[in-house]
């Protein structure tokens, strides 16, 4: 009697559990659904808010302070940088980080203003109390939902420790202002046209990639970002950037019919051959 008491003792127990167990996951079946149900009505209204929820620009920046943290332990200490590294580095900031920062640093260029969240301020205590590590990681690998982009598949190491120099030196004050780049003009853009021949879609290309924001739209930019290259020295600094800032275009990013393109364009430069 003890042992038939004993096994149904046991089969109720294992009956207990495996209703405990049915009912966990139809718990969490129902969770899931009620939250894909709720993620799908207020989808629309998260994507499209333009204004901050309590709390959130808080929990963010802990958020980015967390990952940054964490993604710089991977990162070694900031090798030895040469005389030029900032300039490197303000070039650089030009063509790939205005746009949004603004040439001041201040977070007010034209895309960032327009982004939510709006693009950082990098002249401030903020960015200067990260360390070397953590702004050469963010600056790598983007963060998400902020819109900050990741440049580790565009821009060499090196580039990407001239431009945590160049943001050094904006807390120094030690950083010379920014050059002014002519930008396209009405008729610049009215030329431009990748469905058309070899140089209107040369110029389409050219402003699309971003050329114009370091060299100018007519290649007339001062100084050293003038463009006066020959087509080999000019293929070469394309394909595999320059160690003065210029971003590598691998075929990947830039085929070779529209790289000729590209040339056909440049050609048409005062001053070009």
């Amino acid at each position: 009697m003890d042992r038939v008491g004993n096994g149904e003792t046991q089969r109720t127990i294992r009956r207990a559990w495996a209703g405990r167990i049915a009912w966990f996951f139809a718990g969490m079946m129902a969770t899931l659904l009620l939250l894909g149900i709720a993620g799908w009505v207020l989808a629309p209204r998260l994507f499209a808010h333009r204004s901050d929820l309590p709390g959130e620009r808080r929990l963010a920046r802990a958020l980015v302070e967390r990952a940054a943290a964490r993604g710089a332990q991977a990162i070694p200490t900031r090798p030895p940088l040469g005389a030029r590294a900032v300039e490197t580095g303000r070039i650089v900031y030009l063509g790939a980080c205005s746009q949004c920062h603004g040439a001041d640093a201040d977070g007010k260029g034209w895309l960032g203003t327009l982004s939510y969240p709006e693009a950082s301020a990098l002249n401030d205590a903020d960015t200067q109390a990260r360390s070397d590590t953590e702004l050469y990681w963010i600056i790598a690998n983007g963060l998400s939902f902020t819109g900050m982009p990741g440049f580790q598949d565009r821009l060499s190491e090196e580039q990407i420790w001239a431009v945590v120099a160049y943001l050094r030196s904006l807390g120094s004050g030690s950083s010379g202002a920014l050059p002014a780049v002519p930008q396209p003009s009405s008729d610049d853009l009215a030329k431009a046209d990748p469905a058309g021949g070899a140089v209107a879609r040369g110029a389409a290309l050219y402003i699309a990639l971003g050329c114009s924001n370091c060299h100018g739209a007519g290649g007339n930019a001062a100084g050293r970002l003038q463009l006066r290259a020959t087509d080999r020295r000019a293929v070469r600094a394309i394909r595999e950037g320059t160690d003065e800032g210029m971003p590598a275009y691998p075929e990947s990013l830039l085929s070779e019919p529209d790289l000729q393109a590209v040339l056909a364009y440049i050609r048409t430069f005062r001053g070009g051959s």
